[in-house]
């Protein structure tokens, strides 16, 4: 890790990645924000990127651990199988994410939680509170909040959390959590009608941005639901969501979803969770400004553990490495072991390429310089215009910009790229380089 404090730095010989387009220009970084077109005399430092990428920090919205880290629950003890919850935990655990996820080219990321007794949810806001609440510099990505995910969902859809822990959909169950603040993101599945609508209201005017996931919603229902504030559609096509090729009701949650012009719809980029040829069908339908890539990163990425116990639940890693599966329960998957620099590289990959959907017959391949501008929005751009972070400057390489880049080395040929992550940039300061 390397935590370089500059006034300015110019990024010199780039290709920049902005929402219209690739450039090859410099830029400079000065008191946390970006100069397109500022006096290059007065940069303390140049860093040549001569063929590299610059685009936006990727921004996780959908988070939950990494290294046996894991945010609702603590430290995973790999030989009890327990987790512990104590402050200095949490301490370790928080600050081990931040400064790790720099190495994926995330610039900033939101922990989730999953269903779960009432108080590990007290406890796990808790000590995000007292970490949020310290003063530091940022020398790792930036902690953004918390994401509130599997205490609202619909227990027959529950996939791999346990549904034994959802709570009552009432404006006192969310009270009970005690989160001080800290929960920016939350999962409240219209399923159950005017408790679902209320709720989604009631956490709206908390300036809480309302998603829904793990839902067997009618069409009708996810559209009332936006009406009282829905804002996405968590992990669509997976939890499980809900569809129906019948017209009752105006169709299930997949239709919904698709149909909607103001719905952004979470996809997460393992290519297990999600088909491929079905992320290029809904990347079609709904187009690239409302598509937002995650993670939905297990606890156990990132370590070699193989099997584990998480709320109740036994998982086990395939037997290739690549995905997390819940134990005699065929066909469900838990959270991924996906890294962001992974995903961006997958989308890279499925975007050049010709490429058969489900619902259309042919994809047909994007130029390359289009599938990155594509691939920065679905990752970067569109998580902080949900979540409001745009208007701070979040996302975007512009002048006035907020400071969070990162430099890709990119290689390979369509269907065949590697991404590889040379350094990121938090707040105008190089917080990690791969050199």
């Amino acid at each position: 890790m390397i935590f370089v404090d500059m006034k300015a730095i110019q990024l010199k010989g780039g290709f920049v990645v902005t929402g219209q387009g690739v450039e090859r220009t410099d830029i400079i970084l000065r008191d946390g924000r970006i100069e397109l077109a500022g006096d290059k005399e007065r940069c303390d430092q140049v860093v040549d990127i001569t063929g590299k990428y610059v685009v936006p920090g990727f921004v996780d919205i959908h988070f939950h651990g990494y290294n046996l880290f894991e945010f609702t629950s603590g430290l995973y003890d790999v030989k009890s199988e327990t987790f512990d919850n104590s402050p200095s935990a949490y301490d370790y655990g928080l600050e081990m994410l931040s400064k790790t996820l720099v190495k994926f080219g995330v610039t900033g990321f939101y922990v989730g939680t999953w269903a779960s007794p009432i108080e590990n949810l007290r406890n796990c806001y808790a000590q995000l509170y007292r970490y949020l609440s310290k003063t530091k510099e940022h020398d790792g990505a930036e902690l953004l909040g918390g994401l509130l995910e599997g205490s609202f969902l619909n227990p027959q859809m529950a996939g791999a959390q346990n549904p034994d822990y959802v709570l009552e959909f009432c404006t006192d169950s969310f009270d009970r959590i005690q989160d001080k603040g800290t929960i920016k993101l939350a999962n409240v599945v219209p399923d159950f009608g005017r408790p679902s609508y209320e709720l989604t209201e009631y956490l709206v005017g908390k300036g809480i941005v309302v998603g829904a996931g793990h839902s067997n919603a009618t069409c009708e229902q996810i559209e009332e639901a936006t009406r009282a504030g829905l804002k996405y559609f968590i992990h669509l096509t997976n939890g499980p969501t809900g569809g129906s090729y019948k017209p009752f009701n105006g169709g299930g949650a997949i239709e919904a979803v698709l149909k909607s012009h103001e719905l952004y719809a979470e996809q997460i980029l393992d290519g297990y969770h999600v088909n491929p040829a079905y992320i290029r069908d809904i990347l079609k339908r709904k187009g690239a400004d409302r598509i937002i890539g995650v993670t939905d990163c297990l606890f156990t990425a990132g370590s070699q553990v193989k099997q584990f116990t998480s709320g109740g639940i036994r998982g086990a890693l395939s037997e290739d490495g690549k995905y997390f599966r819940v134990v005699d329960k065929a066909n469900t998957l838990f959270s991924s072991n996906l890294t962001m620099d992974h995903g961006f590289a997958n989308l890279l990959d499925w975007l050049t390429i010709d490429m058969q959907g489900i619902w259309n017959r042919l994809h047909n391949a994007l130029e390359f310089e289009q599938a990155l501008v594509t691939a920065v929005k679905i990752l970067s751009t569109n998580p902080c215009a949900l979540t409001g972070l745009d208007k701070s400057g979040y996302g975007s390489i512009a002048d006035g910009a907020k400071a969070d880049l990162c430099v890709l080395n990119i290689i390979g040929s369509p269907g065949s790229y590697k991404v590889m992550v040379e350094s990121t940039i938090v707040n105008g300061n190089i917080v990690y380089s791969s050199k």
